[in-house]
């Protein structure tokens, strides 16, 4: 059995461990994700914007008596079993926000009134795909903070994936106590997972996970799996704590790994806002 606390990227990352620093700071210490700021700014502020929608659209109360526990103990994602319904109004008026930063015509795309699981969420490979995507991984953030924010002991979890959204991870981190941590590459829930399983697949190796390591990048371990031939970046904060604004963009700084990667025979777990923001920078 894997057992895991759940950890929300909205609201609790910086009180653990201080993890944010601005835009700017960030861009002068990685130099080289300059290109990738403009991008971030406007995903940053329509994030906010809608998050600061969301306590008036989904109501609180409801969420804090679901049965969060039970749906974990049952191997379900949350957004598996549990409707969360939002009027046409407040659908159109979430579209609207998110778009608004980045220039995106709304008119055209309609939010599903009922949050759906991630995999039944249908996302195409243009704008409406974008911004259903990206405000599906919002809600679902700001849901796993609201049923999380008062549990203390860890919460049982039996699968490599988010018990929120059902996604895959798109990193792992080390915590100071030395437990594993998986970050979820939709909505950036964290949880403790198994040190010796593999984030993806859950495969444990009998000798152990084999990790290879890169001298540019001392904190980061890259974590790889025969079975699934996978591999996972993990960022040890046992050394130091990171630099996150958010997960996807500190992924980044660690480029140096996925290249020295590049003739193994392993995929890389990766962020999915990576694949629906090349849609975004190919129109800018």
């Amino acid at each position: 059995m894997k057992s895991g606390r759940i950890r929300s990227p909205a609201f609790s990352r910086t009180k653990k461990w201080g993890l944010f620093m601005n835009l700017q700071a960030f861009g002068s210490k990685y130099p080289f994700l300059q290109a990738n700021l403009p991008f971030w700014e406007k995903y940053l502020t329509a994030e906010a914007n809608v998050q600061k929608l969301l306590p008036a659209i989904l109501d609180e109360a409801v969420l804090e008596q679901t049965a969060f526990l039970t749906h974990l103990a049952e191997g379900k994602p949350f957004l598996d079993r549990q409707r969360i319904r939002l009027s046409s109004q407040d659908a159109v008026k979430l579209v609207e926000t998110f778009c608004r930063p980045f220039g995106l015509d709304a008119k055209s795309i309609a939010f599903p009134e009922e949050i759906p699981l991630l995999e039944n969420l249908e996302v195409s490979a243009d704008e409406a795909g974008f911004v259903m995507a990206e405000l599906h991984a919002i809600i679902a953030a700001y849901i796993e903070g609201v049923i999380t924010a008062e549990e203390e002991d860890s919460i049982n979890w039996l699968e490599p994936s988010c018990p929120i959204c059902g996604s895959e991870a798109g990193m792992g981190l080390i915590a100071p106590s030395g437990k594993k941590n998986l970050v979820c590459s939709h909505c950036q829930t964290v949880w403790v997972y198994s040190r010796i399983a593999c984030g993806f697949c859950g495969h444990v190796e009998e000798r152990g996970a084999t990790f290879y390591t890169a001298d540019e990048e001392p904190d980061w371990l890259v974590e790889t799996c025969k079975e699934c031939k996978s591999y996972l970046k993990v960022y040890d904060m046992r050394k130091s704590f990171p630099d996150i604004i958010t997960y996807p963009l500190f992924s980044l700084t660690s480029w140096n790994l996925d290249l020295s990667m590049r003739d193994q025979d392993f995929a890389p777990g990766l962020f999915r806002v990576f694949d629906r923001a090349g849609w975004v920078k190919a129109q800018n």
